[in-house]
């Protein structure tokens, strides 16, 4: 609970931002959720965006990113980090908050925390730019700090960059995960403690949703064998 209490400190702060014109265009910032404290994986996405019906001002519900989005959810149950029928049971909730509120539930219950790199809401596909990448990545630090994930999963090279400052080629990546090597990169340090990220492509829209499920079908395996490798080492 005091976890809680310290995210939602951070989250009332999103929709100060005077940088950009989520709300003067009738939406809301979208803050993180899920497992809110040690989850197993933190997965960091872009942005929001005016697709994500939790973000506008209307919406009677909580926020939560990609709510209505179930391509992401699909490729996370092919993968094994959610229950194999939750699409569907969206589906049958529809755009209602009792649809928001499984989500939240299930991620809680596999030990996922869902949020993005940056947390104001864009018009349509435009990436972010830079100086707004930047300009995020204090409160995104902040709220790694409260998380404290075991492992974290960038989807796309612009919030990989954030996290870690590296460069890298995502079919590398891909090749290394098929063959059964995931490779993990240390994050900035943040309050004197790096943490692992897992490079992924982005699943939805115009990133790459197969190479980003047998990614993350590679990600599964490799952390259920976490006990066996531990047990040989």
């Amino acid at each position: 609970m005091v976890n809680e209490s310290r995210l939602a400190a951070l989250n009332a702060r999103l929709d100060e931002c005077s940088a950009c014109a989520t709300i003067s265009r009738g939406y809301r910032h979208v803050p993180g959720g899920g497992c809110s404290f040690q989850p197993q994986l933190m997965l960091v996405f872009i942005n929001p965006t005016v697709r994500n019906m939790t973000a506008h001002t209307s919406w009677p519900g909580p926020r939560f990113p990609f709510a209505g989005k179930p391509k992401l959810w699909e490729i996370l149950a092919t993968a094994g980090f959610v229950r194999s029928d939750l699409p569907q049971r969206l589906a049958e909730l529809g755009r209602a908050p009792e649809m928001v509120e499984m989500l939240i539930d299930e991620t809680r219950r596999q030990g996922l925390y869902v949020t993005n790199a940056v947390k104001c809401v864009d018009d349509g596909s435009n990436l972010p730019a830079a100086e707004r990448v930047a300009a995020g990545w204090p409160l995104l630090a902040e709220e790694i700090a409260l998380v404290q994930p075991r492992y974290i999963v960038a989807f796309g090279l612009i919030p990989f960059r954030a996290l870690t400052g590296c460069n890298i080629r995502l079919a590398d990546q891909l090749w290394e995960a098929q063959q059964g090597r995931c490779e993990f990169f240390p994050s900035h340090t943040i309050d004197g403690q790096s943490y692992p990220v897992f490079p992924c492509y982005f699943p939805t829209g115009r990133g790459n949703p197969v190479a980003a499920t047998n990614m993350l079908i590679a990600l599964h395996h490799y952390l259920a064998s976490e006990p066996a490798r531990a047990t040989t080492v």
